[in-house]
Parts: C-alpha cells; structure tokens; sequence
C-alpha cells in the first residue's frame, strides 16, 4: 500500500496562519487541495478584497480558475505530504 497522505486543512479562512493544521488523508485520496477564494467589496470609497482560504484532502483535482470581476476562485493541488502549506496556489 502506498504511504498515506497528510494535507493541511481549513474551512474558509481569512488568513493562512489559521491554515496550519494537518490531517492524515484517506486512503483514496490523492491530492492535498488549496482553494483561494478573493471577493472584492465596493463600499464607501475603499476597495476590499476579501480573502477565504479552504485546505483538504481530495480524490481528484478540480481545476478551477475562475474570474468573475469582483471574485475569483483559484484551486491548486498537489501530491505530496504538507504540500499545500502556503496560503497562495502557485500559478501554473
């Protein structure tokens, strides 16, 4: 059997510091996701960009990297053990 997986997790958080917990990942999966979500807000005269960051073990890559204006969501996966420690996905 292959070794098991460990992946950094979170649920839509604001900073990547809060990002640093590890879980060992199921046997079926393969990837350690990292998913950035940025909305921008409009409010008064400040433009704010609104940051989620999700982490977590996945069985398969979902490429998404999708603009809409005023939010974007950009996905980055990769294989290895604690590989999706930083906050950004490398771009490809």
């Amino acid at each position: 059997a292959a070794a098991s997986l460990w992946c950094f997790t979170c649920e839509k958080q604001a900073s990547n510091w809060t990002c640093l917990k590890f879980t060992k990942c199921a046997a079926a999966d393969r990837h350690c996701l990292t998913i950035v979500r940025n909305t921008g807000l409009a409010n008064t005269r400040i433009w704010t960009v609104n940051r989620q960051i999700t982490k977590k073990c996945s069985p398969i890559c979902p490429q998404m990297n999708i603009n809409l204006g005023i939010a974007s969501f950009t996905t980055a996966c990769c294989q290895h053990s604690l590989c999706n420690v930083g906050g950004k996905p490398a771009l490809k």
